[in-house]
Order: C-alpha cells, then structure tokens, then sequence
C-alpha cells in the first residue's frame, strides 16, 4: 500500500474518530442524567421539607400531651379537695369550683387542639410517605440512567481508542512532511483534504481532471493536486 493509500485510510479513521468525538458529547444520556439528578434534588427537597414539619408537629403534640396532662392532674387535686372531708369555707370552695371549671375548659380546649394536631401529624405522615417515595423513584431512576449511562459512555470511549492506535500505527508509515501538510489541510477541506479519483472525477469536488493530471495520477512518486479544489489525489482502488 502507497503513502497516499495509507494517508486515505488514516483520513478515514479521522472522520470516524471526529463523528464518535461528537457522538460522545452529545449524548443524549448527558441531558437525561441531568435533568434526573434535578428532579431527584427536588424530591430531596420536598422530602426534607415535609419531615420538618412533621417533626415540628409531633413535637408540638409532645407538648400539648404534657400539657393536658398537667391540666387533668391540677383538676383532679381540685376535685379531691372540694369534695374532700376537709372543712372549706364557702369563699375558698367558690374559689376551687371556679378553678375547676376552668380546668375543665383548659382540658377541653387542650384536647381539641391535640386531636387537630394529631390529624395533621397524620397527614403530615401520609405526605412523608408520598414524598418518600417519589424520592426512590427518582433516586432509582437516577441510578439505572447512571449505569446504562456509563455502559455506553465506555463503549464509545473504548471505540475511539481503538480508532487512536489504528491512527497512531498508520501515521508512522507516512513520512512527516506529508503527514504535517495532511493535518494543515484537515480544516480547510472538512477533514477530507484528500481525494479518490474515481472514473476520472475527483470525489472531492465532483470535478473532471485534467489529461495531465490522469497521467500523473498513477506514478508512485507523484503528489498530485485536484486542479479545481486543490485536494491531494489518488487513484480510486478497483
């Protein structure tokens, strides 16, 4: 195989090695990812949020409980001593009747807002839940996206090393100058700096060449030029 074959196929793996480049950044898994570890940071959030407030609540219930407690404790002295045999007169027994009855409006109320705070607790417990478990879900989804992910992230990464060492064993059977004028004409032409001549027309322009350029075309020492669009050329394998 000539330079000019070797070159062909070594632009050939750098087209390949560019569109997996490309394949790779724009993976769609990069956006799904992305889009998964914030709706998984959100749920995290909702999460966190609703366990607060839960928490909040059932200490709040905590207190009420306590306080109830003391309210039917105080009641229960109150009862005991105005219905006890002690004497009283009747200024100190209006006095413990009045306290009574208010203890029992405090226990009464008191009660009321435990119950109120032990329904919210429950809600509270049903919104946890909830929360919970569209956290696993998210986070769950998170985790397959990063696996399956990954498994196409080394796949690709594992072609385009492939290509790297077939480009790196090929570039090391060109000789330099026209190794060096190869990779200066990459950007120019779109990395095809080089051209079949197929049925006498330079695929890279679809342009006819020249008679002169035909008859040097197939000389093994001969570098030619495309005419037309300035392609390094060589004759198309039959």
């Amino acid at each position: 195989m000539g330079e000019l074959h070797i070159l062909f196929e070594l632009q050939q793996i750098d087209l390949k090695l560019e569109k997996l480049q490309e394949t790779l950044k724009k993976l769609p898994v990069f956006e799904e990812f992305k889009n998964l570890k914030e709706q998984a940071s959100t749920a995290k959030e909702v999460l966190a949020r609703a366990e607060g407030k839960l928490q909040v609540k059932l200490t709040a219930i905590r207190s009420l409980e306590g306080l109830l407690q003391e309210a039917v404790e105080e009641h229960k002295e109150v009862q005991a001593r105005l219905y006890g045999d002690a004497e009283q007169s009747a200024k100190e027994l209006e006095k413990l009747e009045q306290r009574a009855a208010a203890l029992k409006i405090q226990q009464q109320k008191q009660e009321e807002e435990l119950l109120m705070a032990m329904e919210g607790a429950e809600e509270l417990t049903k919104a946890v839940a909830v929360a919970k478990s569209k956290f696993n879900d998210a986070h769950q989804k998170l985790r397959e996206k990063q696996k399956s992910g990954n498994e196409e992230i080394s796949r690709l990464k594992e072609e385009i090393l492939h290509y790297k060492e077939q480009r790196q064993l090929l570039s090391m059977q060109v000789a330099k100058p026209l190794l060096e004028e190869y990779d200066a004409q990459r950007q120019k032409f779109l990395g095809r700096p080089l051209a079949e001549v197929d049925k006498d027309i330079c695929q890279g322009c679809r342009v006819s060449v020249s008679s002169m350029v035909k008859a040097k075309l197939y000389h093994p020492d001969c570098k030619i030029n495309c005419d037309n669009c300035g392609r390094i050329l060589l004759p198309h394998d039959q």
